[in-house]
């Protein structure tokens, strides 16, 4: 079915309840996925209505898209906020810190549902609070859910557990939720082997549908000014000691070579920056809006990724770096869902933590000056377009709907 088709087909659309926290207003990467999604639902056949938690913030939300908002009465609001909030939250909100917004998400989504037909329920973290809500509103109501990963619940290399109670108690909630689920989803087949490997029941119903870049994103004009610009944008998410590893490689490039970090407070790598005499090379901006970080990318020279040590640790920025048709450096583990990617497409190299990147850089910067830098394969990059991936996202819903049906007509 053709675009003008699909479109014309709105008013006879399915309807799907997402389940979706952080959202905008909310700045957060990790409204990406759940909002590219939305942008293209409709096309397919499906309207949406997202089910989220109260948020202040800059991010825009989409437009066209219905959204019910529930409170989230602590800690923040109990507690003020800070340190001795994160510690408390810390200890006693599971499974994250919007534990207490699960009820009230509960309350609002049984409102909608009592006055509303709808034909799936769709849920996406991190915050895996989504998938407590969304498994009770699915039991409620009798609709098919699909649970989707981005990061792993249990085994998140950037979560630490206050005491070994605190990890089998996620591990049994986990696991309860998940065997509610009709379907699973996950961004790479690491992270679903491993959430599959815990609950052999879905397999056969577990689905890969990646991350990927949405050419409907507006870009900022942006010009960086002289030199040659490396950039980074977005958060490094404690990945500190491999950042001052690339630092202190890029050390080594001839002096016209700038880096920019761009996403991040000033104070959280100055310091890496002034030990490593890199002052006058080296730029750190805070958050800016997703459309000029995406101009800020297309103005670059290269792009720089530090991914993290997991192996299925996939962030949707790499989409983006590789649409933006720049160069990408990326620090990965060899076998990790990141490696495998440039090596399908191409568009840049990987180099794995703990080696030394200085070589690796050096030939980088070398093939991109003599313009042979490695190529893009348009082709197989195609294959991650967001229009694309919401086509597959359906695929899934469609089947679960019709599962549904063919269960309650026997």
């Amino acid at each position: 079915m053709d675009r003008e088709r699909r479109l014309e087909t709105v008013s006879a659309s399915r309807k799907l309840l997402v389940v979706a926290n952080p959202y905008p207003p909310m700045v957060s990467a990790g409204t990406a996925r759940v909002v590219r999604f939305l942008r293209h639902l409709p096309e397919h056949g499906w309207e949406p209505t997202v089910l989220t938690a109260r948020a202040k913030g800059t991010a825009p939300c989409p437009p066209g898209v219905r959204v019910i908002r529930a409170p989230v009465p602590f800690p923040r609001r109990l507690l003020g906020g800070g340190p001795r909030s994160a510690r408390i939250t810390r200890w006693i909100c599971v499974p994250d810190p919007y534990a207490a917004w699960v009820g009230p998400a509960i309350y609002e989504g049984r409102l909608l549902l009592r006055t509303e037909r709808f034909d799936a329920v769709f849920s996406s973290s991190p915050r895996p609070s989504v998938h407590l809500v969304a498994a009770a509103l699915a039991g409620i109501c009798g609709l098919p859910w699909l649970a989707d990963y981005r990061d792993p619940w249990l085994n998140y290399e950037y979560r630490t557990y206050a005491t070994r109670f605190h990890r089998r108690a996620q591990a049994a909630l986990e696991s309860a939720v998940l065997r509610r689920a009709d379907a699973v989803s996950a961004i790479n087949r690491s992270m679903l082997d491993d959430v599959v490997g815990r609950e052999p029941r879905l397999r056969g119903r577990a689905h890969v549908i990646p991350n990927g870049f949405d050419l409907a994103e507006a870009a900022d004009e942006v010009v960086l000014g002289e030199g040659r610009w490396f950039v980074h944008t977005g958060r490094l998410y404690g990945r500190l000691a491999q950042t001052e590893a690339f630092l202190a490689a890029f050390a080594e490039l001839p002096a016209d070579t700038r880096m920019l970090f761009l996403g991040i407070e000033p104070a959280v790598i100055g310091p890496i920056v002034g030990k490593l005499g890199l002052s006058s090379r080296v730029a750190v901006r805070p958050f800016v809006p997703h459309r000029h970080s995406l101009g800020v990318q297309r103005a670059a020279d290269a792009l720089v990724l530090i991914a993290g040590r997991q192996r299925e640790t996939t962030t949707s920025k790499i989409f983006e770096y590789l649409s933006s048709g720049r160069p990408v450096f990326a620090v990965a583990p060899r076998e990790s869902a990141v490696t495998d990617l440039l090596g399908e497409v191409g568009g840049g190299v990987s180099v794995p933590p703990g080696a030394d990147l200085a070589p690796a850089l050096l030939a980088f910067d070398g093939a991109i000056r003599a313009g042979s830098s490695p190529p893009v394969d348009i082709s197989a990059l195609s294959a991650y377009d967001v229009g694309v991936l919401t086509g597959r996202l359906v695929e899934v819903l469609d089947g679960l709907v019709a599962t549904t049906r063919r269960r309650m007509r026997s």
